[in-house]
């Protein structure tokens, strides 16, 4: 694709989300992040409609656009050579309803994500140079270790040790330019960091040099592969750069300025900061090591049960972090070796549900989303077909990704690197025979695992013809009420694509004017979600029906709704079974809409014959 194609995309985004809507703009790995002043002014169904975009959702404060690794970085740069959005929102112009917490481990994501793409390489060169320095392959070539020549094994270490050697140097550019500092100044001090007049870090740690005393009392040494002291040391630098920008005289403003930070930021990170958090991050990652080699793979198991739920809830970016300490300070990578298994797991889900679907959009979407997941962007799958089909996918999706993790934990895999996922990953494990072999059977293992349970349990086995013709029969003259008081509208005209598509299948939609719920139909309760957002009902005669409180209101965790029933209990139509409070859903930004979706419908109904107070399905052809 041209580059002119990426820059008309990020003409559409613009033009669909709002140019003066816009705040900020940034992306990590696969999406694209804008901060927006009215999240409501955005029609989610025409951002999907752009070309490459496969998916959109709003999380931790942020309109986050899914497009893709290696297609969101050139949208975005078109992005920014168009429109110039700060990469940081200036004195909170946009409400950002995130907690502290997000905010944080968000920060931290835009640290690290510019630095993935560069130890990604440098974990292939590694995996390269176990494979071709290997014994077992040197011998097959009637040659031996010391048979390799010089420069080779210097060339060969120029291309492996340096991205970790700098470490430091790249995080302090990343958090300079994250906080609004002069890059150039934390790539400085980073480099300083690591300078080769200190005793390295790691020769001190194996006990072949010694740290240099100052004031008899306070170690100094190199910090090689140190993360936070670098994390750290930029945000002081950045935040301190820009107080005296505003304070210094414009004459001495580019000289004076530089001199100070690098002079307080290097002496804080020495002398203060640097012996702290240098001794604790060594213990945090000894912790670390520990809880994922606890025995009978305890740790694998809950990671690899943890790690997707961090993903809905966009926490997985601490990961990053976490995994770059491992790298640098042991070289290996165990803790994504147990989280890939989330990938295994949720395309096989997905591509369960997508096969077997009698709904012809689901089955595109389903297959599509799969075949992205399998290249390393899990969003369209998880979002927008596993958590969608109900918490039966989830928890297969979870429980197989956890089984995954055990097993890969138990056995001692570990990747060398990240930022490869699914059919990528086992390229971080061919530094050895072993570790990728295992890897890739364990893969497919999960897979196979999830895919199988997907069909056992989560999707219903097909019903005979007879009882089919029963329901069709019957759904003729089934009349379904509007639950709540208000403008009954059709289901196309809801705000949230999946509904108006009639993906979930044929229904309507009312916009509530009071509070009050009521059964739309006679039937059975078969199912209440957790957060009481959503209702499944199924008549005598076999009709399934869904009734949705809201769009995205599951986010509320059930705050909003009241109710007076329960699974399994006999309703009767018209008969109050709860309420919606209006009011607390409009304060948190949220659509009231409620949806009614007779969700076994597919090719039965073709439409619905509305009246004033209930709609008539209409049989299909």
């Amino acid at each position: 694709m041209t580059n002119t194609n990426y820059q008309e995309i990020a003409k559409k985004i613009v033009a669909v989300v709002g140019e003066d809507n816009i705040v900020s703009a940034t992306h990590c790995a696969t999406r694209l992040r804008l901060q927006v002043k009215d999240r409501k002014a955005i029609d989610d169904s025409q951002v999907e409609q752009v070309e490459e975009v496969k998916g959109v959702f709003y999380n931790a404060g942020q309109y986050q656009i899914i497009l893709g690794t290696g297609i969101v970085n050139k949208v975005y740069d078109a992005l920014q050579s168009i429109y110039a959005f700060d990469e940081v929102s200036k004195d909170q112009m946009a409400k950002d309803d995130s907690s502290p917490l997000q905010r944080a481990v968000r920060n931290i994501a835009d640290i690290f994500v510019p630095i993935i793409p560069i130890l990604g390489a440098t974990g292939l060169f590694l995996g390269l140079k176990g494979v071709l320095f290997n014994e077992t392959v040197l011998h097959a070539m009637g040659l031996t270790p010391n048979s390799i020549p010089e420069w080779l094994s210097a060339s060969v270490t120029v291309l492996t040790d340096t991205a970790f050697g700098f470490l430091t140097a790249f995080i302090c550019w990343s958090a300079f330019k994250k906080f609004g500092g002069l890059p150039i100044i934390g790539f400085l001090i980073g480099l300083m960091l690591v300078s080769p007049a200190l005793p390295n870090a790691y020769a001190v740690a194996g006990g072949t040099a010694e740290p240099i005393m100052a004031f008899g009392v306070i170690p100094l040494v190199g910090y090689q592969g140190s993360i936070l002291t670098a994390l750290i040391t930029g945000m002081i630098g950045a935040t301190l750069e820009k107080k005296l920008r505003k304070v210094m005289p414009n004459a001495m403003d580019l000289i004076f300025t530089p001199f100070v930070v690098i002079l307080v930021s290097v002496f804080v990170a020495l002398f203060v900061l640097g012996p702290i958090v240098h001794a604790f991050e060594g213990q945090a990652v000894k912790v670390i090591e520990l809880f994922l080699h606890l025995p009978f793979g305890i740790g694998g198991l809950i990671i690899g049960f943890l790690y997707p739920i961090a993903v809905m809830t966009g926490m997985h970016h601490m990961f990053i972090m976490i995994e770059t300490s491992l790298i640098a300070t042991t070289g290996f990578n165990p803790l994504i070796t147990v989280c890939a298994m989330y990938g295994f797991a949720n395309a096989a889900v997905c591509l369960a549900i997508a096969l077997r679907t009698k709904n012809a959009s689901v089955k595109t979407a389903g297959v599509s989303a799969t075949i992205t997941q399998m290249l390393g962007v899990s969003e369209p799958a998880l979002f927008g077909v596993v958590m969608r089909t109900g918490m039966k996918a989830i928890l297969v999706m979870l429980g197989s990704s956890a089984i995954g993790g055990m097993v890969l934990s138990l056995l001692g895999i570990q990747a060398n690197s990240y930022g490869l996922a699914v059919l990528l990953s086992p390229l971080m494990y061919i530094y050895d025979p072993y570790q990728v072999i295992t890897y890739v059977v364990v893969g497919i293992a999960t897979f196979v695992l999830a895919f199988i349970l997907t069909n056992v349990i989560v999707i219903k086995k097909s019903e005979p013809t007879e009882k089919v013709a029963k329901t069709q029969g019957s759904v003729k003259n089934v009349k379904v009420y509007s639950p709540i008081e208000g403008e009954i509208i059709p289901i196309t005209e809801v705000n949230d694509q999946v509904f108006a598509s009639k993906m979930m299948g044929e229904g309507f939609a009312v916009l509530p004017n009071k509070e009050t719920i009521k059964a739309p139909i006679s039937g059975t309760v078969k199912m209440i979600a957790p957060t009481k957002h959503a209702i499944g009902f199924v008549t005598e005669d076999g009709m399934e029906l869904l009734l949705h409180l809201g769009i995205d209101t599951v986010e509320l965790k059930g705050a909003p709704f009241t109710l007076t029933i329960k699974e399994g209990e006999r309703v009767e139509q018209g008969q109050a079974i709860g309420s919606i409070n209006l009011k607390m859903i409009a304060e948190h930004g949220k659509d009231a809409t409620v949806m009614v979706i007779i969700t076994d419908s597919k090719e039965k109904i073709s439409g619905l014959e509305y009246n004033q107070d209930y709609v008539l399905p209409i049989l299909g052809s």
